[in-house]
């Protein structure tokens, strides 16, 4: 069986990652993430299986940029 790809979706916007999540979450597998620090984490913990990070710029903690600069 082949394994289905990985998308992070990084919004603190619940219904904005709720939204895409019922979009994309037929053909992929969703992890999600309120606020920079846990899209940190997730990365961390998956980082050989996520295909795709869609990210926030504005958001607590931290930012969208300092997630890239990570």
């Amino acid at each position: 069986m082949k394994t289905r790809s990985k998308i992070l979706i990084v919004d603190d916007a619940e219904l904005n990652r709720s939204l895409l999540a019922d979009i994309l979450g037929e053909k992929y597998d969703i992890l999600e993430a309120e606020n920079g620090l846990q899209a940190i984490s997730q990365i961390e913990r998956n980082k050989h299986d996520i295909a795709l990070v869609l990210l926030d710029i504005v958001m607590p903690e931290v930012d969208g940029f300092e997630v890239l600069a990570i």
